[in-house]
């Protein structure tokens, strides 16, 4: 009797922990290219090091990126981005908090692409606003990826482009997220 009592514990706690499923991973690619000809990739920029954590059971999806993680191709444009106009020293991150929209559990558990969608609050430069974008999730050999593409307006994060390269630029800058996580 007091053995089954232990595998009754046993088992409900096993059962809590597979309900209580948290994802982490620390190589979330992000990628922003605001050129106006997105031929060109010349102030374009990537970094592999973001760091994304998925709470499954609440859809709860977090996302932090080290800005001085962005790479260009050129590292004058880099010094700029750093230095002139994010001021990473004092504001170090950009993140993401929010929730997937038409997400659950069960898409994990079998190959396939879903179509959801986030919503939650984007913090970059130190300001904050709201945020929602379609998402795209495939689930392929234990590894969901979510990849998201939407755009942002730098003015709106009070990040100040000089007027000589403003001509340059687009309005918009698309940014391209790609958020693998490894599943048990």
């Amino acid at each position: 009797m007091k053995k089954l009592i232990l595998v009754a514990i046993a088992l409900i706690f096993i059962t809590n922990l597979i309900d209580a499923q948290t994802y982490k991973t620390r190589d979330a690619y992000i990628f922003f290219n605001p050129n106006k000809d997105q031929t060109h990739k010349d102030y374009a920029a990537a970094s592999k090091e973001g760091t994304a954590v998925l709470k499954v059971e609440t859809n709860d999806v977090a996302l932090l990126v080290p800005m001085k993680t962005f790479h260009f191709n050129n590292a004058l444009l880099e010094e700029h981005f750093n230095e002139n106009y994010l001021h990473t020293d004092k504001i170090p991150n950009a993140t993401f908090k929010g929730k997937l929209i038409g997400f659950n559990k069960d898409q994990l558990a079998k190959d396939g692409v879903y179509n959801i969608s986030s919503e939650g609050t984007v913090t970059l430069h130190g300001v904050t606003h709201d945020f929602k974008a379609p998402v795209k999730l495939e689930v392929k050999a234990k590894v969901a990826t979510f990849y998201c593409v939407f755009k942002i307006k730098a003015e709106e994060y009070n990040v100040i482009i000089p007027d000589l390269v403003k001509p340059k630029l687009s309005a918009e800058t698309p940014i391209e997220a790609t958020i693998k996580f490894q599943l048990n």
